[in-house]
């Protein structure tokens, strides 16, 4: 029932008391705003935020020349571009050489007369492969004329008029052409649009669209291809890369869903598959896929409603961490919803293991999307690698095509993203990983770098604890840095990372630039180099510099090193040596003692942190601190400790977590804020209660100088006492018209001892306002 009496409403009581439905909707949007600041956490901010000039190289162009990285090792990269291919070494971005490959004079202006703007009328080299027999495959855009070159090695001194023409300069590659073929469905029509490949066992295996117009996607190898215009296999994709691995090539992408077609329209991440050895179905599935089939990649936010990050962007290729197989991933939010962004990792084997799950079907365009059962399944079943899918029965390769889908999502590695960014400013556009680093304390890490469209660059790292009690590992999200690498607003397309070179290649769509993979020598004292807390950094002993650990060539067991991690700023102050000048005085509370004892150990030796020698245990005042003997100054007073983890709640949240930790400070100064705000409460009660004071006390003096002026004019008032029943103005004996005698009796000074006694003892008991009286009095008389 809707409240629509006016009257009640009052605009100074609250959300309470509106009286009309507009009203109550805004209130109640401001609870869910609260709510929903509650669950979003700020952007975690790095200590160390790197200046443009920090770009130690630089290879410019134009920003319609749309670069693209088609192979790269640790000495140079290859960069398609527009009419041309660019050899650059990683060594200052010198270019080595070039293979021109414009388009014809008539391709360009067809596609002019097409519609396309005349800066997309060219040659977009956009494929590239190396061929069994020492060939290169190269394909480009053509105008939207899509064309593929194979080219052959010719030797310097005999190379002929045919490889000039091909190469276009004197300092060209040495390349000559053996054919050129039409490249429909190998390669896109428009340079900024969104298509992968990936070159197996001498095929090529590419995801892109088949028509000028774009509308008709595919991923196509030789004669095979997804259905033509069935939205069930590919409904609008935009391809982000495709890997091999185990005899399958995975593709990843993003598309319109149509299991949520009956709700709305929404746009969901997938890894489809294929198999390598597909051959194509019977009859008239000769050029169809028989075992192409696609799943739902999950990165959201757990939680009883999990919040998705639906549209995947990039992907790193394949990290070998450890005994898994790791793919990392950005995806962002929708580009009309709350700005977010977030890198989620997912285990190959979890992906292959989602296709044998249950497939997922719709009854009619009415009903909802639902697992199919077991029973009506065919057997074999359909969708596996089989030795000759030309085998297959009609059934089996009917249903593999009707129901493409399946039920169960790839959950992401840990269960949630591995770092999350909420930021109206930019979004993560790409990702690249320095894989398997080596820390200090024997552990790996994978350094992770995701490019924004704002020119910046994030490095951050993964942390994971295990706790006793919990079969569940807490994951931390270490920001390291954030660079400015290029303009603002200019968007980074691709990451490339050589870790011999210690050097990132950050790719726009006009220009290359290259900063170095660690900013050690940026930090210039140990508490700054520790709670970097980078892997690749750790603080020399000898020379007092925060070194990258791989440069310096440093073997690990040594003690010349000190290194932090999964740690505090305020802990990472205690591994760092004291000086005489700079004493430090330590309390730290016993769940922080056994952190700081751990990594102090496993710094020094390089050893994992596991079981270590206790530290000495003192009380103190407080009888829950504990002092860390080796840098206390005996003449010091230890001061009180403060718990970390109540300091800084949840800091092994990814939300929460830094690479620097701030929440010391940040609550310093909160405590600081709530001493001020008490020594300005305590300075106004003081004010208020003297200013009473000063009223009361001229009350009380009006009263007793009414009171004194009666005593001189008047009657005087007698207190007599309850058993002497004499003149208590006998005490004071300074008034001559209150006095029976003139001069004092000292004789009776004895004897009025015990009636002035009892006499201030009645004046106590009677006098309103006693203070300043009963003062003079007691003066008086001693």
């Amino acid at each position: 029932m809707l409240i629509t009496d006016r009257s009640r409403y009052h605009p100074h009581r609250g959300c309470g008391s509106t009286a009309t439905d507009v009203k109550l909707g805004a209130c109640i949007w401001l609870w869910l705003c609260i709510a929903a600041v509650g669950a979003w956490m700020p952007d975690v901010r790095p200590d160390l935020q790197a200046k443009p000039d920090k770009v130690t190289a630089s290879f410019f162009g134009n920003t319609t020349d749309y670069y693209k990285i088609l192979d790269h090792n640790d000495e140079s990269i290859l960069v398609g571009a527009k009419d041309v291919i660019y050899n650059i070494t990683l060594r200052g971005l010198k270019e080595i050489s070039r293979l021109e490959w414009p388009s014809s004079g008539a391709d360009r202006e067809l596609c002019v007369l097409k519609g396309k703007h005349e800066w997309d009328c060219h040659n977009y080299l956009r494929v590239f492969a190396r061929l069994p027999n020492g060939q290169i495959l190269l394909c480009g855009t053509n105008s939207y004329k899509p064309r593929c070159r194979h080219y052959t090695t010719v030797d310097q001194a005999a190379e002929g008029s045919e490889a000039s023409a091909a190469a276009g300069s004197g300092n060209s590659m040495p390349y000559e052409i053996t054919r050129d073929v039409e490249a429909q469905g190998l390669c896109p029509y428009s340079p900024a649009h969104n298509s992968t490949y990936v070159f197996a066992d001498g095929q090529l295996y590419s995801a892109t669209v088949a028509d000028f117009s774009g509308g008709d996607p595919l991923i196509y190898r030789e004669n095979l291809r997804t259905e033509q215009y069935d939205l069930k296999q590919l409904n609008q994709p935009d391809f982000v890369g495709a890997i091999e691995r185990n005899g399958f090539v995975l593709f990843f992408f993003r598309e319109l869903s149509m299991e949520y077609m009956n709700f709305g329209k929404a746009v969901y991440s997938r890894v489809g598959r294929v198999c390598k050895n597909d051959r194509g179905g019977p009859y008239n599935h000769a050029k169809s896929w028989t075992s192409f089939l696609k799943t739902r990649l999950n990165c959201s936010v757990p939680g009883e409603f999990p919040f998705y990050f639906d549209e995947i962007q990039a992907i790193s290729p394949v990290v070998e961490s450890g005994p898994n197989a790791l793919v990392y991933a950005v995806f962002t939010t929708p580009v009309n919803a709350i700005s977010g962004s977030a890198v989620c990792a997912y285990r190959v084997d979890d992906i292959l293991a989602a296709f044998d799950g249950a497939f997922k079907s719709q009854k009619d365009s009415q009903s909802h999307w639902l697992p199919v059962e077991q029973t009506q399944v065919p057997k074999p079943r359909p969708g596996q690698c089989v030795e000759d899918s030309r085998t297959l029965t009609s059934i089996a390769v009917n249903f593999i095509k009707n129901h493409p889908l399946m039920e169960s999502a790839v959950p992401a590695v840990h269960g949630r993203p591995l770092l999350t960014k909420v930021d109206l400013h930019h979004r993560l556009t790409s990702i690249a990983v320095d894989p398997h680093v080596r820390a200090l304390n024997g552990n790996h890490y994978d350094v992770i770098y995701s490019g924004t469209d704002d020119g910046k660059v994030t490095k951050f790292i993964n942390i994971v604890t295990s706790h006793q009690n919990s079969s569940v590992d807490r994951l931390r999200t270490v920001v390291i840095s954030e660079m400015q690498v290029l303009p603002l607003g200019t968007p980074v397309r691709e990451l490339v990372i050589s870790s011999k070179k210690n050097t990132l290649v950050v790719v726009s769509d006009g220009r290359l630039v290259t900063v170095p993979l660690h900013h050690c020598s940026l930090i210039v004292d140990c508490l700054g180099c520790l709670s970097l807390q980078d892997p690749n950094c750790a603080w020399d002993l000898q020379t007092h510099e925060c070194k990258n650990l791989a440069a310096s060539q440093h073997k690990f067991g040594t003690k010349t090193y000190l290194q932090s991690l999964n740690t505090t700023k305020k802990a990472a102050a205690f591994l760092c040596p004291k000086t005489a000048a700079d004493p430090v005085i330590v309390t730290m509370a016993p769940s922080q003692m056994e952190e700081v004892q751990k990594l102090h150990y496993a710094s020094v030796s390089g050893t994992p942190a596991e079981v270590q020698p206790s530290l000495e245990q003192q009380p103190t005042g407080n009888g829950g601190d504990f002092t860390l003997n080796d840098y206390i100054d005996e003449n010091k007073i230890p001061q009180a400790s403060v718990d970390p983890e109540q300091v800084m709640t949840n800091l092994h949240d990814p939300q929460k977590s830094i690479a620097v930790v701030n929440e010391v400070h940040k609550a310093s100064t909160l405590a600081d804020n709530t001493i001020i705000i008490i020594a300005v409460v305590s300075f106004m009660a003081f004010f208020l209660g003297s200013i009473m004071g000063i009223k009361i006390k001229q009350w009380c003096n009006q009263t007793r100088l009414d009171a004194s002026h009666h005593n001189h004019f008047g009657k005087p008032i007698q207190f007599k006492h309850q058993n002497s029943g004499k003149d208590i103005n006998l005490l004071i004996n300074s008034n001559p018209y209150t006095t029976t005698q003139k001069t004092p009796n000292l004789d009776l000074e004895k004897d009025r001892s015990h009636e002035c006694k009892n006499s201030t003892e009645h004046l106590e008991k009677e006098l309103p306002c006693k203070t300043s009286t009963l003062t003079k009095v007691k003066r008086t008389y001693i």
